[in-house]
């Protein structure tokens, strides 16, 4: 039984042409259509694509969700849209979606990560790609726009014209209107062959970033001593975190990282320490209520029976609920060679702030600090029979 496929179709010229291109290499099509009811010809535009499926018997699906006026609407649109894709692949137990970007949208693409001057894995369009474990598949990356109108004419095959694409409203567009479109097909295939360069030279500095990183111990000395340097922690970073960042971002974090700081950065730590580069996902600071003697672990530290003499402490019932939370500006702790401030201790053992924000105290009834990874107990709570043993995990 051959395999079904997703095709994903708006009712233009585009996706028209390729629903009807595949149509004829006789594949078992599921047509996928999104209306947004954002146009006065949104209907219209869902009326040809079930027009066109109706006549050859081909099954046919149609979203309309609602805008929630919260976010921007073209990165929701395209959202929902995938979405409802990845949906109906899993439904109907394929893993192929088609969908309709041509030549043009392939040349507007590069431009537009060019204009912002964006880092990224790709300039353009790939012919295929994993998204959710689906692959994407772009056949039409070899013909222009006006190819396909001009395939849909031939072939007489009703289509749709987006007016939202006529105006200027989104830079795509401006770039499309005033460079794409006043190319000649000579031109854009010289353009084409640039982008093909140019990702041949991307992947190779991706390769030697990679090969870097492999043997890279966080030097920040290191890692400056590079020809490309910014190339690299932009790599770094979009191999931890998943996003691309501009080439004057990293310019202006390796400047930064030059001495001790802690930067944020889409939710995670960036610290510059001693030399060193550390990273880390920001985590919510928790406090957890131990009401009892019990042996418990979670994710960010274990009670245990049993351990290391610097682990250990006696806590006897009077020192319930038991709360362990992260260190506050003023902690101290009480120890056989008096009080000491826990800020002062991580400092001087050289732990990197980014780990001092999330390092834990253990605090009894009494709201005393009794006991601090790294220093152990204080002087009352120590015992040569302890009951109670504390490791923490830092990640």
């Amino acid at each position: 039984m051959q395999k079904k496929i997703i095709v994903a179709c708006s009712g233009g010229p585009d996706s028209m042409a390729l629903l009807d291109k595949l149509y004829k290499q006789g594949h078992t099509i599921i047509v996928a259509h999104v209306n947004y009811h954002k146009r006065d010809t949104a209907n219209r535009d869902e009326k040809i694509v079930r027009d066109y499926c109706q006549e050859r018997s081909i099954e046919v699906e149609v979203q309309e969700p609602t805008f929630d006026n919260k976010s921007n609407f073209q990165s929701w649109a395209r959202k929902v849209r995938y979405d409802f894709f990845f949906e109906l692949a899993t439904k109907n137990d394929t893993d192929q979606i088609y969908v309709a970007h041509h030549l043009d949208d392939h040349l507007e693409t590069y431009l537009f990560q060019k204009s912002r001057n964006m880092l990224c894995d790709h300039y353009g369009l790939k012919s295929e790609n994993i998204m959710k474990g689906m692959k994407i598949i772009r056949p039409l990356l070899h013909e222009t726009k006006t190819q396909l109108m001009e395939y849909c004419d031939q072939n007489n095959i009703e289509y749709g014209i987006d007016e939202s694409n006529l105006g200027n409203d989104y830079t795509r567009n401006k770039i499309r209107h005033s460079q794409i479109e006043k190319m000649s097909l000579l031109e854009k295939l010289r353009l084409n062959e640039e982008i093909q360069k140019e990702n041949i030279k991307l992947k190779d500095k991706r390769e030697k970033a990679a090969s870097f990183l492999k043997g890279w111990n966080r030097s920040i000395d290191t890692l400056l001593k590079q020809e490309d340097a910014w190339f690299i922690l932009e790599y770094y970073l979009h191999l931890e975190i998943g996003n691309h960042y501009s080439k004057k971002h990293m310019k202006s974090l390796i400047e930064q990282l030059q001495s001790n700081c802690l930067l944020e950065i889409d939710g995670y730590y960036l610290e510059s320490y001693e030399g060193m580069l550390y990273f880390k996902k920001i985590k919510e600071n928790k406090s957890y209520t131990v009401s009892y003697l019990e042996y418990i672990t979670n994710d960010s530290f274990s009670l245990l029976k049993t351990g290391k003499v610097i682990e250990s402490i006696y806590v006897s019932e009077k020192d319930f609920p038991l709360v362990i939370r992260s260190v506050k500006p003023g902690d101290q702790i009480k120890l056989r060679y008096g009080t000491k401030k826990v800020s002062r201790f991580l400092i001087d053992r050289k732990i990197p702030k980014i780990y001092r924000k999330e390092w834990l105290v253990m605090e009894n009834s009494a709201k005393k600090v009794i006991f601090v990874p790294g220093i152990g107990c204080d002087v009352e709570h120590f015992s040569i029979k302890p009951n109670l043993f504390m490791v923490q995990y830092l990640t």
